[in-house]
């Protein structure tokens, strides 16, 4: 008999809080599917949430306004430069061997000391094809001590307790990935972009291209209200396009990879019709994603929004 559960998921940064309530139905031994989901809610508060206090008293709020309970699974996410996200090529080894090895080689591409952070890696599927010298693909992440410590810290201030923690590369790629278990066009590599309130998030993904991300600056918060043709607006698209070109050529020259068709809006206004300049600057097709909207089939929210939220959800299952 199926168990019915609630489960939360909370995207939150210095400029809004999203979170959303998904409801399924566990059956004991099965892998809860995509489609099993079901959006019952969604909550945003907009704010400054830099400084600490207002952040706890904004989350007492979210929590007060869900009625979340201590019963309810809760996922949520890190960012920003104490962060770390990537895929590399190991050996199988066993867990402890494993983890001291990626000490090792974490030392030579993470951009803060590994013995002060806390890392996790997962295995990736692997083609058949793949020569076994080639080693195991891994997605590493990671989160320095001291970030992981404030962010429990405030979060459990305010009454709630996170069972899960992602980083944001990561659950970005997921929120794409959640809804496209199957999809046809497995050869295709695929690029999301993650709008936040002073960052943009870059993700380049793929069955069978190397994970790789990066974040810059972006204020899409400062030309939200404005006309797509506003000069303002058309000069951020402008530095979007040449960040994303930047990206884009360092990844084919790296990887040879050219596999690139659509580029996926997720976050803050990424259904902004200002964002049609960077498909006419890059050539690409962009759209907003839909994962939040086919989940939430009776009342689906704006296209892209809480996207994020609704796959750290699936993630607590």
């Amino acid at each position: 008999m199926a168990k019915k559960e609630t489960l939360i998921g909370i995207d939150q940064d210095s400029g809004f809080i999203r979170a959303v309530r998904l409801g399924f139905d566990r059956h004991k031994g099965k892998e809860a599917k995509s489609s099993e989901f079901r959006l019952l809610e969604t909550q945003e508060i907009e704010g400054n949430f830099s400084d600490e206090n207002t952040l706890l008293a904004a989350l007492k709020q979210l929590r007060d306004k869900m009625s979340i309970s201590s019963s309810e699974k809760v996922a949520t996410c890190l960012s920003g430069k104490q962060t770390y996200a990537g895929e590399m090529n190991v050996k199988k080894l066993p867990e402890a061997e494993m983890r001291s090895m990626l000490k090792l080689e974490l030392r030579k591409t993470m951009p803060f000391e590994p013995s002060a952070a806390v890392f996790d890696f997962n295995f990736l599927p692997v083609d058949e094809s793949r020569p076994s010298a080639d080693g195991i693909p891994i997605i590493v992440t990671a989160a320095t001590n001291t970030l992981l410590s404030k962010h429990l810290g405030v979060y459990e201030k305010a009454g709630i307790k996170p069972d899960t923690i992602d980083v944001l590369p990561v659950a970005a790629a997921n929120a794409f990935w959640a809804l496209r278990k199957n999809d046809n066009n497995s050869d295709q590599t695929h690029v999301i972009i993650y709008i936040g309130s002073e960052t943009c998030t870059l993700i380049i993904d793929g069955d069978k291209s190397p994970f790789f991300n990066r974040s810059f600056a972006f204020d899409m918060n400062g030309v939200a209200n404005q006309p797509a043709n506003s000069p303002d607006a058309l000069l951020q698209m402008s530095i979007l396009s040449d960040e994303l070109n930047k990206s884009l050529t360092y990844y084919r020259n790296t990887f040879k990879n050219d596999n690139i068709s659509t580029i996926t809006l997720m976050g803050s206004h990424a259904t902004h019709a200002a964002f049609e300049a960077v498909g006419k600057k890059t050539g690409f097709v962009v759209e907003p994603s839909q994962t939040a909207q086919i989940v939430g089939r009776a009342k689906p929210p704006v296209a892209g929004k809480f996207d994020l939220a609704v796959a750290l959800a699936m993630r607590a299952a």
